[in-house]
C-alpha cells in the first residue's frame, strides 16, 4: 500500500478516527494510504489509562491504539509516519495531495481529514513535567483515580464546570480557577455549582506554576486584581482552557469552518466541499475515542458511496 501513487481515498490522521474509516474503508474494497504527521495514536495515545473503550474495561491508552494498529494491519493498510501533507488540490477526477518532501504526490478520488484537535496549555513551569502524574486535560479518561483527593479544574467554562460537577461526586474537594472576572460558563451550570458544597470557586486568579517533584502537589496562584500569590494544595489539576483545531488543511481547502475553527459536517460526516469528507476531534464533536472511532466509521462510509456514486 505505501508506494501507492493513486488511490480511491486518503486518510489524513491516524487517531481513533483515521485508522477506524482505514479499515472501514478497505472493508468496502477501497484503496488506502493513511497518513500521519507524527506517530500514530493521536490524543487516546497520551492517557494514562482508557476506561470507557466498550469491551476494553481498562488499557492504557498507548497500547488501546497498538490494537487498533496491529487490526489495520490484517487488512494490509500501513500507516505512513511522519508524513506531513502541506497542500490538497482539488482537480476533475478527485484530488491531489503533496508531500512535504516534493516529491510524492498523490492522487486520490476522496479525502478523510482526522487531523484532530489538541488542548491548550496553560504553559506555566510543571506543566509538562507533571503531565500524567497528577496532571491532566481529561477528567472522563484520569478522573475516577482521584477518588477522595482534591483537585483544582483550571478554567471555568462549560467544559471546566461539567468536570467539576463529576469530580465533587468523588473528591473531598474541587477548586476551579477562572482567568475571568466571571465564570464563562453557561446559566444552566449555575445551579448544579451552587448545589456542591465541595465545589469552591476562584475568579479572576491566574495558575502561574504547577508545584510538585514526582507527582502534582500544588499550584500557585495569583490574584489578577490584587497581586496577591498563594499555594493551594491539590492531588490533581485537570486544565480545561480550550481545544485547538488542526486545522490548517481545512482553511486551505475553504472548507466551512464553525466559530472556533472546527470543520462544519453533516451526518454522514461530508464537509463543504464534495469528496472531502471528516471524522473525530477536528469536526468539535465530543473528545471521546469512542466518538472519534464511530465518526471515522461513518466517514468512510460515506467515501465510498461517494466514489460509487450511491449517494
Amino acid at each position: 500500500m505505501a508506494g501507492e501513487k493513486e488511490v480511491d481515498v486518503v486518510i489524513i490522521g491516524a487517531g481513533p478516527a483515521g485508522i477506524t474509516a482505514a479499515l472501514y474503508a478497505k472493508r468496502k474494497a477501497l484503496s488506502v494510504r493513511i497518513f500521519e504527521s507524527k506517530a500514530a495514536g493521536g490524543q487516546t495515545a497520551d492517557a494514562i489509562w482508557v476506561e470507557n473503550y466498550t469491551g476494553m474495561k481498562k488499557i492504557e491508552g498507548i497500547k488501546l491504539m497498538q490494537k487498533m494498529q496491529e487490526h489495520l494491519k490484517d487488512f494490509d493498510v500501513e500507516i505512513d509516519e511522519a508524513a506531513e501533507i502541506t497542500g490538497i488540490k482539488k482537480t476533475e477526477t478527485g484530488f491531489e495531495i503533496d508531500m512535504e518532501n516534493g516529491e510524492e504526490k498523490i492522487a486520490a478520488k476522496a479525502v478523510i481529514l482526522c487531523t484532530g484537535s489538541k488542548y491548550k496549555m496553560l504553559n506555566v513551569p510543571g506543566e509538562k513535567e507533571l503531565y500524567g502524574k497528577g496532571l491532566s486535560y481529561c477528567a472522563t479518561c484520569e478522573g475516577p483515580g482521584f477518588k477522595d483527593k482534591v483537585v483544582a479544574v483550571v478554567g471555568g467554562g462549560n467544559s471546566g464546570a461539567n468536570a467539576a460537577i463529576f469530580f465533587a461526586d468523588i473528591c473531598s474537594k474541587v477548586y476551579i480557577v477562572e482567568f475571568g472576572e466571571k465564570a464563562a460558563y453557561d446559566s444552566v451550570y449555575e445551579k448544579a455549582l451552587k448545589a456542591q458544597s465541595k465545589i469552591e470557586i476562584i475568579l479572576n486568579t491566574q495558575v502561574t506554576v504547577i508545584e510538585g517533584k514526582e507527582k502534582v502537589e500544588g499550584i500557585k496562584t495569583k490574584n489578577r486584581a490584587t497581586g496577591e500569590e498563594k499555594v493551594v494544595p491539590v492531588n490533581g489539576v485537570f486544565i480545561y482552557i480550550g481545544m485547538q483545531p488542526r486545522n490548517d488543511l481545512a482553511k486551505q481547502l475553504g472548507l466551512e469552518l464553525t466559530e472556533k475553527g472546527f470543520i462544519k459536517v453533516d451526518t454522514d460526516n461530508r464537509t463543504s466541499l464534495p469528496g472531502m469528507f471528516a471524522a473525530g476531534d477536528i469536526t468539535g464533536e465530543l473528545a471521546q475515542t469512542i466518538v472519534a472511532a464511530g465518526s471515522g466509521a461513518k466517514a468512510a462510509v460515506s467515501a465510498f458511496e461517494f466514489i460509487k456514486g450511491l449517494k
